[in-house]
């Protein structure tokens, strides 16, 4: 079901952004997914929040996913916190995935939430950076 919810967040983005990489790009491999991440990219991970975040090399720009246990709720109920957690507005149902709108610390961010009755796949485009689509197409979710 990861991968399933994996396609629909690409198809989503794709509203977003459509940009090629500005520079080249290894695979890596974590828990519940593989991207490429283009050289100079910085990854931090937090264990605890089940978090990785990939930042562009001049900062301008992120990406972070995040990936836990929807504990029984409904996806909607998860995304309705999400975004009031992050002051975000303008929750939106696009197909399997709820989308949001926020900001953090000056920056225009997207959230997007997706998944089924067991995991819940949540990803903050944080700026914009014309590597950023192309890392997200690039996801592959792992089956468990």
């Amino acid at each position: 079901m990861i991968r399933k919810t994996f396609v629909v967040l690409v198809a989503l983005l794709a509203v977003f952004t459509m940009f090629g990489f500005s520079s080249e790009a290894k695979v890596m491999e974590f828990e519940h997914f593989s991207i490429d991440v283009p050289d100079g990219w910085g990854i931090e991970r937090d264990d605890q929040n089940s978090t990785i975040t990939f930042v562009a090399p001049d900062e301008s720009a992120g990406l972070s996913v995040a990936v836990f246990n929807s504990n029984g709720q409904p996806l909607e109920k998860i995304s309705e916190m999400l975004m009031t957690r992050l002051n975000g507005e303008n929750l939106q149902k696009s197909s399997d995935a709820y989308t949001f709108q926020f900001k953090n610390e000056g920056f225009d961010c997207y959230g997007i939430v997706g998944g089924d009755e067991n995991q819940v796949l949540f990803l903050s485009i944080i700026g914009e950076h014309d590597d950023i689509m192309k890392m997200i197409n690039s996801m592959e979710g792992k089956t468990e």
